[in-house]
């Protein structure tokens, strides 16, 4: 059997770090969640994104990049990663950090209807090709699981709370707009802006962290919240965003986007595990749902 050639290694290698981006992701959720309970959503947020944007700056220094483009972005750019990344981030730790217990897994799965919006919004901004029946049955397949994961008892009990649900699909909806507008203004992957609006997406959490009264009702400084906040500062936010990148570059694009199809159920699957009070028999059913509704809607044969 002849041996790989350096390309097929550079493609297996990007692959591979796609697929840990993914892995990574699956606990960004679970983050947020456990973030908020040791110390507060909006003063986790601060840390977690501040030391994402860093990570971010490392590795792209490490790997003899210029830091420059990192920050120099074109307006429009600013103006979409402002809603799209960071006001999507801190909307979507606020839904994490004010749902109850029970619907955290519900949450999560509101916010993984992006690919369905995605594929919606390329039909319209992009003009690419989508088959309007598969798209809309995407979609009442991914509205089905998002109501399923709230399990059989409580189907048809309307929550409590329902600013977190808005915020966790406004929060999708924004993402998505995001991605089209980088598609369809062509902005090279440098210019994405990761970095600058993580950073940005900080200064916002900690203002927000200060005005509620978070930092001064902050508990001290444990083991825990260290850990937290630099395993999704690294992970999710730091090494996620940067391997997810090499795998759009140079990796198996195809084999990539269709394990993307595993975050809703990865992410449901851990937030089951540690927080049991979202644990039910429809979580897992739910993100199911959500992943087969979002590869339907993505089909165009």
């Amino acid at each position: 059997m002849p041996s790989p050639t350096p390309a097929q290694t550079s493609s297996r290698a990007a692959t591979t770090a796609a697929v840990g981006s993914i892995l990574l992701w699956c606990w960004s959720g679970v983050c947020f969640r456990m973030g908020a309970e040791l110390m507060g959503d909006m003063a986790y947020l601060t840390g977690m994104t501040a030391v994402g944007s860093l990570t971010v700056i490392v590795l792209h220094a490490w790997g003899g990049k210029p830091i420059a483009p990192l920050l120099k972005l074109p307006p429009r750019v600013i103006f979409a990663g402002f809603w799209g990344v960071a006001f999507y981030t801190v909307i979507l730790s606020m839904a994490f950090g004010m749902a109850d217990p029970p619907d955290i897994g519900q949450i999560n799965l509101l916010n993984y209807l992006w690919p369905i919006w995605l594929v919606l919004l390329s039909f319209f901004m992009l003009a690419e090709k989508a088959n309007p029946l598969r798209t809309l049955a995407g979609a009442l397949a991914g509205l089905a699981g998002v109501a399923i994961a709230r399990g059989p008892k409580e189907l048809a009990v309307v929550p409590t709370n329902l600013l977190p649900h808005a915020m966790a699909l406004a929060g999708g909806v924004m993402w998505s707009l995001y991605c089209v507008l980088l598609r369809r203004w062509r902005v090279p992957e440098e210019n994405g802006g990761t970095a600058f609006h993580f950073a940005v997406c900080a200064a916002m959490a900690a203002l927000i962290a200060w005005w509620r009264g978070q930092w001064h009702a902050l508990p001290p400084v444990s083991a825990n919240m260290i850990f937290w906040i630099l395993f999704g500062g690294i992970g999710p936010v730091g090494l996620g965003y940067h391997w997810w990148e090499i795998g759009m570059k140079r990796g198996n694009v195809h084999l990539i986007s269709l394990l993307a199809y595993f975050i809703p159920i990865g992410s449901s699957a851990l937030i089951g595990f540690f927080f049991r009070q979202a644990l039910n028999p429809g979580l897992l059913i739910g993100a199911f749902l959500i992943a087969a509704g979002a590869w339907i809607a993505r089909e165009k044969k």
